[in-house]
């Protein structure tokens, strides 16, 4: 018995391909403000410390968001801060999967 085997044209990669569920979360969770403190962040998309660190750990390697440190007197402040790239990530993500209206 002959198999069919066929193959459908190259399949290019959407920016949804890199997002799991809980970095659409973290993303979606800065666009308001751009910025959040890092205990804040976790805390809003309820992770563990553990598995935190590693999604903010991705996320910067992939340069959706940058954590910058700031010093208030005695206290180093750390914000996630959503970064060009992650905020047209998300767009494109958007307007892939519901019809955005036009804002100009």
């Amino acid at each position: 018995m002959m198999q069919e085997t066929s193959t459908v044209g190259p399949v290019t990669a959407g920016p949804w391909d890199i997002l799991s569920g809980q970095s659409l979360v973290a993303l979606l969770a800065l666009v308001g403000t751009k910025r959040m403190d890092v205990e804040a962040l976790r805390t809003r998309i309820k992770l563990s410390p553990f598995a935190f660190g590693n999604l903010l750990g991705w996320l910067q390697r992939e340069y959706l968001v940058d954590v910058v440190s700031t010093l208030d007197g005695e206290r180093v402040e750390e914000k996630v801060e959503l970064t060009d790239k992650g905020e047209s990530v998300l767009v494109s993500i958007l307007e892939q999967t519901c019809e955005l209206p036009e804002l100009h």
